[in-house]
């Protein structure tokens, strides 16, 4: 299925992507500890991917702050 023309699994990952983010996630030390524990459930390729995405919304939020 799809939202606006996304993919389901994009816009799970845009939403936890925010999540985490919100949580505190946006310091290097405190994401590359989220991502190791992604991975090690998830795999390295779902951890990485999470990653990108928590640096577009991250890129996101500043643009919108400015």
């Amino acid at each position: 299925m799809s939202r606006g023309g996304r993919c389901d699994e994009d816009y799970r990952r845009e939403c936890e992507a925010r999540t985490w983010l919100r949580m505190g996630y946006d310091t290097p030390a405190r994401v590359d500890d989220l991502m190791a524990r992604i991975a090690k459930h998830r795999g390295a390729a779902a951890a990485d991917e999470l990653r990108r995405e928590m640096r577009r919304q991250w890129t996101l939020q500043q643009g919108a702050v400015s």
